[in-house]
């Protein structure tokens, strides 16, 4: 009978403190990377590069699961809870906006870190397809963005 029982056990002893521990350890990782506020030193709205001047001063902050985008002017201009998948490549970001007066939508993207305090951020509009590489080709439905830590 114990022979049974260990049998029975051995799967969940080998698979079961795996999986979840990896997935937490990854998702925290990225999550205490991306805390703070960001300054989007570049962007492309659906294939057309977003001019310089209309990015200055946008910053963007993450705080926990929350991510806010304000305008220069500092009002804010997108709010969304967001998820990190760590375990696939490129890592995926699954967010849900929050914004007064609207219907929350789903939009789905990936993200990296860069050497140093940069990352890059893609995503698809709300009904589009989760992008698969950094790039906004022109008539997609996607945005990319580029941000450093703000000092």
């Amino acid at each position: 009978m114990p022979r049974y029982a260990m049998l029975a056990v051995l799967p969940c002893l080998l698979f079961a403190p795996v999986v979840p521990v990896q997935a937490d350890e990854h998702t925290d990782s990225m999550l205490k990377r991306l805390a703070g506020v960001w300054e989007v030193e570049e962007g492309v709205n659906q294939g057309e590069e977003i001019p310089e001047e209309e990015l200055e001063g946008t910053i963007m902050k993450f705080e926990k699961n929350m991510i806010v985008t304000y305008d220069r002017e500092q009002r804010e201009v997108y709010r969304a809870l967001f998820t990190l998948d760590e375990t696939k490549k490129p890592v995926h970001i699954d967010m849900t906006t929050e914004m007064k007066g609207m219907p929350p939508m789903k939009s789905f993207g990936i993200i990296k870190m860069e050497e140093g305090d940069e990352f890059e951020i893609c995503y698809a509009l709300p009904g589009a397809d989760r992008p698969k590489k950094f790039e906004s080709p022109k008539g997609s439905k996607v945005m990319l963005f580029e941000a450093e830590r703000e000092d």
